[in-house]
């Protein structure tokens, strides 16, 4: 019985492709350093509202200090935490997916191809996750069913500066001067 258990189990799991499982982005991916709209800067910015700063990335941890409507305050750094990458199903033929230092598209997607948006960039481009490797979008895949990203479930932690020296971070939207377009 033990064996015809265990002949049972190797058949199913040899059924189910470890390959697909490979293919998902990793939970809570962690894009360091993005800013994630056009012409978004780590500069000065000004807060809008009071915003709470918490000393880690979470909201479990302690808040150490608040930022006031008006106040002027360092933007440092920021991550996009990914918890659900959004889905863009590849409809046509297209040559994308670009890596740092070389000017011309690594892939060749066909339609039925998907591809995981792990953060906005702005003006419709994103870094994405295909099959192990994270990409950053050219214009072919703007138009793609998906790339708006609206299924996806993305945190933006930023970490700031108060002009004491304190420093923590926050998912708050309430702050100016963040665009460096106007």
């Amino acid at each position: 019985m033990k064996k015809l258990l265990f002949i049972s189990f190797i058949f199913f799991i040899s059924g189910c492709p470890a390959s697909e499982a490979q293919d998902l982005p990793p939970a809570n991916y962690e894009n360091l350093g993005v800013c994630p709209f056009e012409c978004c800067e780590y500069r000065t910015w000004t807060a809008n509202d009071d915003i709470a700063v918490h000393e880690r990335r979470s909201y479990k941890s302690a808040v150490v200090f608040h930022l006031h409507t008006q106040e002027k305050f360092h933007a440092l750094t920021g991550v996009v935490v990914t918890e659900k990458a959004g889905v863009v199903r590849i409809d046509k033929a297209v040559h994308d997916g670009y890596v740092k230092g070389i000017d011309k598209p690594q892939l060749t997607l066909r339609a039925g191809d998907i591809v995981y948006m792990l953060s906005p960039l702005g003006e419709g481009f994103y870094l994405f996750w295909y099959r192990g490797k994270v990409y950053t979008s050219g214009v072919g895949l703007a138009t793609m069913p998906g790339a708006d990203g609206k299924g996806a479930k993305m945190t933006w932690w930023k970490q700031v500066e108060n002009k004491a020296g304190k420093r923590g971070w926050t998912t708050s939207d309430k702050f100016s001067n963040a665009d460096s377009c106007g």
